[in-house]
């Protein structure tokens, strides 16, 4: 469940990345308006999603991959 979880935060973040790319390219007064709120909305997701990884983790719930160097 938490992997399906962390998968659509990523997916989020991505969308807003690509939001925030076209906001940029059109340079517009308005587009900084749109490109200011898509810049904290994956700022607060990429934390939330950093959390919920520490957390997980933390509670056994997904396990890191072991390197056998």
């Amino acid at each position: 469940m938490f992997k399906i979880l962390i998968l659509t935060l990523i997916l989020i973040i991505l969308i807003t990345l690509g939001v925030g790319l076209i906001n940029l390219v059109k340079g517009k007064s308005q587009n900084s308006i749109t490109l200011f709120k898509s810049l904290k909305l994956r700022i607060i997701l990429s934390a939330v999603l950093f959390l919920i990884v520490i957390f997980s983790a933390y509670m056994g719930w997904i396990e890191p991959n072991k390197v056998n160097l």
